[in-house]
């Protein structure tokens, strides 16, 4: 397979699992609301949701680098649709949490898993794109992707739809739209992801093989000066990411001074937020250039930037500034992913690089579950401007990480 007709495969489900997934995004803090939770039961919620994919994720990289990455990611699927499901049905604190560890499973088994899939098949492909220029374009979709499930989430509570059904709330109505989506993304990704080889072809495929991978790219993170550094400011990455998702809903409620009945504002900032963040990787292409090919220090100005924004957001007093700060963070803040991707993959292994992955998510899962408990009671008791604050000033340490990180020849790296 060449690598443009890969990348547009690619390009076009990655689109759609992310579509899938932006349904929920402008309304799930509206649905925990909607069953009677507080700001700090979301907080504990989104840490259950992200805890259960953080103590999966690693051994299931595992799993996918033995069994295949394609039947891996099949099954997280299938776990999604039992984690939407159960929130469909849920009244209370402890059915949402229930449904939170089957989503976050979902997300462990997939993490990493189709990522991995797609660079081995991209450098054994024919074609003259370089990685960092295929994975913009196929960021371009997910961002799209994104922004077209987020826009539609926003419409669907307030769709004639939805009054011909009978729920909760107004909200359920995006959970069955990404149920019945979830089963369309399983045939979709069946016919056009054909499946590798598996990596350990010489050996009985074992759990006990799948968790020696699983060790092994531990070691091998925790040793390698790159890996270790880029995992550290990924930590950071994803506590300031949940941190501004898990509560700019209800700071943007607060602006406009009542529970707001028409959600098409929240679904309209939820697909430009996603516009913006396609925008940003596919400036990072030329950007990179005037950087002179170094992709830490795109990373370095980027982060930085982003960290001053936040602190900005967090100071927003009506919604157009809210609007304009929220995107411009998001921009900054998602403009040095595709460098990030790079580094990450020339400094790993392929036997292991579906579970390096996941350890990358990982961190990024643990960031995010230590800041939906943190900034869950901050939020409650001090605000969510304070825990933005907080968000901002780490993130603005942690670009330092950038600096002194090492980085292959910039030839190579674009």
């Amino acid at each position: 397979m060449k690598q443009s007709e890969l990348v547009i495969r690619f390009g076009i489900q990655q689109g759609m699992h992310w579509m899938v997934v932006g349904l929920l995004i402008p309304v799930i803090t509206l649905i925990f609301q909607s069953r009677g939770l507080n700001l700090t039961e979301i907080g504990v919620v989104m840490a259950v949701w992200i805890g259960s994919t953080a103590i999966l994720e690693v051994p299931l990289g595992g799993v996918a680098d033995t069994f295949g990455r394609k039947n891996t990611y099949l099954f997280s699927l299938a776990l999604n649709l039992l984690g939407c499901l159960a929130l469909f049905y849920a009244s209370s604190l402890g059915g949402i949490l229930v449904s939170a560890m089957s989503l976050g499973a979902s997300r462990a088994v997939y993490s990493g898993s189709l990522d991995a899939w797609f660079y081995d098949s991209f450098v054994n492909s024919m074609g003259e794109y370089s990685y960092h220029t295929a994975i913009a374009k196929i960021n371009v979709l997910v961002t799209a992707g994104l922004a077209t499930g987020s826009l539609i989430g926003g419409v669907l509570p307030n769709s004639i739809v939805s009054s011909y059904i009978e729920t909760f709330s107004v909200y359920d109505i995006n959970i069955l739209v990404a149920s019945v989506s979830s089963i369309v993304l399983f045939f979709l990704t069946w016919v056009l992801l054909p499946e590798q080889k598996n990596i350990k072809e010489n050996t009985q495929n074992t759990i006990a093989i799948a968790m020696q991978t699983s060790i092994t790219a531990l070691t091998v993170s925790l040793n390698q000066w790159t890996l270790r550094l880029l995992f550290q400011a990924t930590l950071v990455f994803g506590a300031v990411m949940s941190a501004v998702e898990n509560f700019w809903q209800p700071y943007l409620a607060d602006l406009i001074g009542t529970a707001p009945d028409d959600l098409t504002l929240f679904g309209i900032i939820s697909a430009l937020y996603f516009l913006m963040s396609a925008l940003s990787s596919v400036l990072s292409i030329p950007l990179l250039k005037i950087f002179f090919g170094s992709h830490k220090a795109l990373i370095f100005t980027t982060r930085s930037l982003a960290g001053f924004s936040l602190l900005l957001l967090a100071n927003a007093t009506n919604t157009t500034s809210f609007a304009l700060l929220y995107l411009t963070f998001f921009f900054l803040f998602t403009m040095g992913n595709n460098s990030e991707q790079v580094l990450l993959n020339e400094n790993t292994q392929e036997e292991i690089r579906s579970t390096t992955l996941s350890i990358s998510s990982f961190a990024v899962t643990c960031g995010g579950m230590l800041a939906s408990l943190t900034m869950g009671v901050i939020s409650e008791y001090f605000g969510i401007s304070i825990s933005w604050i907080l968000c901002g000033s780490i993130l603005l340490i942690s670009s330092l990480y950038f600096l002194v990180i090492r980085e292959v020849s910039r030839a190579e790296s674009t």
